[in-house]
């Protein structure tokens, strides 16, 4: 139904590889063989809007781990639109995602793969919104979740819903970077399930 390829040099990989980056270096792109899916629109035309409506338009094949995420609101913004001089405008509320944030439509796609890959532990870099979510979908799937953090340089309100849901929180030395390179390192070394956006499954542009 679906692979991985590399965007720079084509190379493909399985879905069942554990893998981030090509070798080569390029990101990888979820390529999806669409004439296998059936998808159709009838289908799901009285489902409320969230991410897993389109389930079959997503590289899992398990229930997903999810706490509701997705189907946040539209507001027209008939001023503004005015202002700069277009037709229409409007705003997506994405406060109203679980954590208060975009990165939870991800999440709930990456927990969910790392338990259909067999991974036993999820970890990050972040500076706030991406370890808030990390820890709260890994609580939701009942396995444990490691945050890199660069000190001094965080959102203290997202470090405490890390905390609060139970993530094992490090302050590292260096910038955002730095904890990056380690948190990879650590993945690489502990098999953890890396889910920073350089993970093909992070996916964060659903509905």
């Amino acid at each position: 139904m679906y692979h991985l390829k590399c965007i720079e040099c084509d190379k493909k990989y399985s879905k069942t590889d554990v893998v981030y980056t090509c070798e080569c270096g390029g990101l990888l792109d979820v390529i999806y063989d669409y004439e296998s899916i059936g998808f159709d629109m009838d289908e799901i035309k009285d489902v409320p809007p969230s991410v897993w409506k389109y389930k079959k338009l997503l590289p899992i094949e398990r229930e997903p781990v999810s706490i509701r995420e997705g189907g946040t609101p539209l507001y027209k913004c008939d001023r503004l639109a005015e202002k700069i001089g277009i037709k229409e405008l409007y705003v997506k509320h994405e406060g109203l995602n679980p954590t208060g944030s975009f990165k939870d439509r991800g999440m709930t796609v990456g927990v969910s793969k790392s338990l259909e890959l067999g991974m036993k532990t999820v970890a990050c870099a972040s500076t706030g919104n991406t370890s808030a979510s990390l820890a709260i979908y890994g609580a939701k799937a009942g396995i444990p979740a490691v945050v890199l953090l660069p000190e001094g340089k965080v959102a203290l309100g997202k470090v405490a819903q890390a905390l609060m849901h139970g993530g094992k929180v490090l302050s590292i030395r260096g910038n955002f970077d730095d904890a990056l390179v380690l948190v990879r390192k650590l993945c690489d070394e502990e098999k953890f399930y890396l889910l920073n956006s350089v993970n093909p499954y992070r996916l964060e542009g659903q509905k």
